[in-house]
């Protein structure tokens, strides 16, 4: 299987937003500031709130930065992709989710299944929460307390075959799985998310 080309990782610890990944500029290999960025790029808000409440009002202690991941809706595609962690990996940074409420059982997939993100912060987490969790992955501990329902292997196969645009008849004969026990998933997958599957794809076309 052809994987697809990362997008790239730029710092947001001061205004020359230096590419971190896959090739750091080289301004950013002699930099003195931890590097901190946002992936992928694009949510303004997101960037204006972590820099003001959370980066500003914290150090981090480690040699490596973070990327703190925007797991939020419009990006479902890119997380439906069971490749887009050891991608981010290969950064050498510390991986950390910032979910929103309807994928968060995605998001605690993830944390379940990945050793290699350090932490999740939850839309609903209040401020000292919030400060808590970053206190703790800045000095390098882990804040990875799953809060909330998860998807299981299967829903999360299904619904990355369902964002690729793949048909109840096709993953019948993809995946060897009965098509009764696939409404059944189905449905399951629709109740954790709050989302039909029909909603979720008009939505992220």
């Amino acid at each position: 299987m052809k994987i697809k080309p990362l997008q790239s990782v730029r710092c947001i610890s001061c205004e020359l937003s230096c590419q971190l990944f896959p090739d750091a500029a080289v301004r950013a290999q002699y930099c003195h500031r931890a590097a901190f960025a946002i992936w992928p790029e694009g949510n303004r808000f997101l960037k204006t709130g972590i820099i003001e409440k959370l980066l500003l009002n914290n150090q981090n202690y480690l040699s490596h930065g973070f990327i703190f991941i925007d797991f939020s809706f419009p990006n479902l595609r890119l997380f439906a992709d069971p490749h887009w962690v050891d991608r981010l990996t290969q950064s050498g940074m510390h991986i950390v989710l910032i979910s929103d409420r309807i994928l968060t059982p995605l998001a605690n997939y993830w944390l379940a299944k990945s050793n290699k993100i350090q932490g999740i912060i939850y839309s609903d987490d209040d401020e000292d929460i919030q400060h808590q969790k970053i206190r703790r992955l800045f000095t390098g501990h882990l804040a990875n307390s799953k809060r909330g329902r998860s998807l299981n292997y299967t829903e999360m196969i299904l619904l990355k075959r369902f964002v690729s645009g793949i048909s109840i008849q096709q993953i019948t004969k993809i995946d060897n799985i009965d098509i009764k026990r696939i409404y059944v998933y189905k449905l399951r997958l629709e109740d954790k998310l709050g989302l039909s599957i029909h909603k979720i794809l008009s939505n992220i076309l």
